[in-house]
């Protein structure tokens, strides 16, 4: 088998570029069929693809690399080393049951296959070994010892179908979880980010493209909801270039309608709440709660509550310490009481004003105030040696320009060449507010101590991030239609779904998620001629482990049998 590059004529708008796929039958001789649609060269030069004969030859000539040789090809199309970690992912789906209900969705579409084995076959791949699509067909799935394969065009198609629907699968398995455990929603976790991604042609080929100044990257929103226990919960995508704020209220009133909650909800963000939108959604419209960080930087504060943060011990003002285990300051407190003022203006035009009561927290952490006052002094400094060198526009400062003016006017009035000075009071205001973090909540009976810690629990929400991000690889490089796009994020939020689970449920935090992830994939197994394995997984904390949780007496054994391999693959959970 090989691909080609086929040129034709179809239409007026000139030359069509496809990849073509030939192959040898034997009996009838070669036969071709078309691979990959790239589209027309005029539109792909609109497109600011410079070469678009170059970059399509660059294509097929990638492909046909990934050909095995005559030589390969006698040995054997498939590899014989075998991931078998991945029984831990299996364990904990087997636990949850989501098939039958998976398989009952997807009726009406008639698949030749079972949904459950495609939902289950993609998780273990996203973790197994992230990639590609094309990838995960072509040498990931093949490669995962007992799990089932699909064809590319199944994987895309369905990948397609489970976009186009997919709070519908999040939804089945909060509802599997909550049949294993209570979900503790009386705190929710919220954060956003955004991932960046290329559409029309992967990293190593971007030569071909528009330059870096010229390429505009089509970004996606990501809104994340973890209950309590930090285990996900909900998950919502939209545009990048769109502010995450709105995504909060959506995602909260779309849980509490799909789970029936009837309870008051407490919102904790680091951002996307901080907006009287939502503060008005959450306490006057939902009758929820919320807890959010607020800058005391810039404009975000009056002068009046500038003056409260810095305020030393008086009557009306007391400082609260709170040690490490060493007696020494880990941080400072203190809280007020108030009834704030908001207003905003909603859809049709009207401003609406209220006023709520809050709580507002000041802490002073003397770690966090010696880094930040040596990150803005590293600032200053670069701001005070770009300023010496002429003609330099306001993107070459970077992030210092904060800390840079421009004097437009001489003292008489007249317009001049813009000359930069530093912004003494911003460097003064950084430097005096360093170390300082001010804390907003609904919740003024809360302990002030019990508002901090519930704030502070956010970091796992970033670590989820960070999983998605790095161990998933979330950011789908070659998928272009927005419902795949969005199958594909969902595939990978089940995964870190599954993860947490066996993170908290299982190994309740002995093992880390990357310690699990890790042990996934080195734990491979490979055939021998004899039809046994010779297990090739290296001896680890993790290994142990998970030998004592699952009961698993051969799982550090040189040599298996099938029979060994199957025991490890089918391993139950089991819980008091």
């Amino acid at each position: 088998m090989r691909y080609f590059l086929k040129k034709s004529f179809p239409s007026k708008k000139g030359i069509y570029l496809q990849i073509y796929e030939s192959s040898y039958i034997s009996g009838k001789g070669s036969r071709n069929r078309s691979y990959r649609a790239i589209g027309y060269v005029s539109e792909l030069l609109k497109k600011g693809i410079k070469d678009p004969v170059k970059y399509a030859q660059h294509l097929v000539d990638e492909l046909n690399k990934t050909i095995p040789s005559k030589r390969e090809a006698k040995i054997g199309e498939y590899s014989n080393n075998l991931n078998l970690g991945y029984f831990l992912l299996k364990s904990m789906l087997d636990f949850l049951e989501p098939d039958e209900i998976l398989n009952l969705m997807s009726r009406n579409k008639r698949f030749s296959f079972n949904l459950s084995d495609f939902v289950r076959s993609m998780i273990y791949a996203q973790i197994v070994n992230p990639a590609s699509k094309h990838k995960a067909f072509e040498k990931v799935m093949p490669c995962i010892y007992g799990a089932e394969t699909f064809s590319y065009n199944q994987i895309l198609d369905t990948v397609n179908y489970i976009g186009g629907d997919y709070q519908k699968l999040i939804e089945l398995f909060n509802l599997q979880i909550s049949k294993k455990w209570k979900r503790n929603t009386s705190n929710l976790l919220f954060d956003c980010t955004n991932y960046y991604f290329e559409v029309d042609f992967p990293k190593d080929e971007r030569q071909y493209g528009p330059s870096k100044e010229e390429r505009h990257l089509p970004i996606i929103g990501q809104a994340l909801l973890l209950d309590e226990d930090q285990i996900p919960i909900g998950m919502s995508l939209y545009p990048g270039n769109q502010s995450e704020k709105p995504e909060l209220r959506k995602n909260i009133e779309n849980l509490k309608e799909r789970f029936d909650i009837k309870g008051r909800v407490v919102q904790i963000a680091d951002k996307g709440l901080n907006c009287a939108k939502n503060i008005y959604s959450a306490v006057k419209e939902s009758n929820d709660g919320y807890i959010f960080s607020k800058s005391v930087h810039g404009k975000a504060l009056s002068k009046a509550e500038k003056q409260w943060v810095l305020l030393e011990d008086d009557d009306a003002n007391l400082w609260h310490d709170v040690l490490d285990s060493n007696g020494k300051l880990s941080y400072r407190w203190k809280e007020c009481i108030d009834v704030y003022d908001y207003s905003f203006t909603n859809e049709n035009g009207e401003k609406i004003s209220f006023k709520t009561k809050e709580k507002r927290i000041v802490t002073f952490n003397p770690t966090l105030a010696r880094k930040q006052k040596v990150q803005i002094q590293k600032q200053i400094d670069k701001a005070k040696n770009m300023n010496t060198i002429r003609q330099l526009s306001k993107e070459d400062y970077g992030d210092s320009i904060k800390y840079v003016k421009f004097i437009t006017k001489d003292k008489d009035g007249n317009t001049i060449t813009p000359i930069p000075t530093m912004n003494e009071d911003k460097i003064q205001e950084d430097l005096t507010f360093a170390g300082y973090n001010l804390l907003v909540t609904s919740e003024w009976k809360k302990e002030a101590t019990e508002i901090y810690r519930a704030y502070h629990s956010l970091w796992k929400i970033e670590e989820s991030f960070r999983v998605m991000k790095t161990y998933l690889e979330a950011r789908p490089v070659y998928l272009q239609k927005l419902d795949s796009i969005y199958g594909h994020f969902t595939i990978c939020y089940l995964a870190l779904t599954v993860l947490r689970l066996l993170e908290l449920k299982v190994f309740d935090n002995e093992l880390s998620i990357g310690q699990i992830v890790d042990f996934i994939r080195d734990y491979n197994i490979t055939e021998t001629l004899d039809g046994n394995y010779i297990n090739t997984a290296h001896k680890s904390k993790a290994l142990e482990v998970i030998k004592q949780r699952y009961s698993l007496t051969k799982l550090d054994n040189l040599n298996l049998n099938k029979k060994s391999a199957n025991n490890i693959l089918n391993a139950e959970l089991y819980f008091d």
